[in-house]
C-alpha cells in the first residue's frame, strides 16, 4: 500500500512562482535605480514561461517528487533576460518609469494573491492533522 503524498503540485508550484515573483522585484528594483544610467537596459525575469512548460509536460511533478516522478524541486529560476525590444532613448537607456512601476504592482498583487494561496493550503493541511477536541 503506498502512503498518500501530504504535498502535491500546488505547493511546490506556488514555491517556485514565488521565488521568481520575489527574483523579478529585485530586478525591477536594479531597473528603476538605473533609469538615468546611460546605455542599461531594462532586465526581466521569465520564469512563468519555464513554470508552465514545466507543468504543461507534466516535468515539475517528477521534478518536485510528487507522484509520477522523483528528485528535487526545480532549481535555479532561469536568469535575467535583457529587453531589447523596448524603445531606447537617445542615451541608449530603455528603461521605462511608468512601465516598470506597472510591472511592480502587478508582481506585488500576483505575489500576495500567491502568499494568500499557499497559506491557504498550510492552513488546510494544518486543520487535517489538529486533534479533534
Amino acid at each position: 500500500m503506498s502512503m498518500p503524498q501530504l504535498f502535491d503540485t500546488t505547493i511546490a508550484r506556488l514555491s517556485y512562482g514565488l521565488d521568481g515573483l520575489s527574483q523579478r522585484q529585485s530586478i525591477i528594483s536594479d531597473n528603476v535605480a538605473n533609469v538615468d544610467t546611460p546605455g542599461y537596459l531594462t532586465h526581466d525575469v521569465p520564469f512563468e514561461a519555464s513554470l508552465l512548460s514545466a507543468m504543461g509536460d507534466g516535468s515539475f511533478a517528477a521534478q518536485a517528487g510528487l507522484p509520477g516522478g522523483g528528485g528535487a524541486v526545480p532549481g535555479a529560476l532561469p536568469g535575467s533576460i535583457t529587453r531589447t525590444d523596448l524603445r531606447t532613448r537617445n542615451d541608449g537607456n530603455n528603461v521605462d518609469t511608468n512601465q516598470q512601476m506597472t510591472e511592480m504592482a502587478r508582481t506585488t498583487v500576483v505575489y500576495q494573491a500567491a502568499t494568500q494561496l499557499i497559506s491557504s493550503k498550510f492552513a488546510l493541511l494544518s486543520s487535517a492533522i489538529a486533534p479533534v477536541s
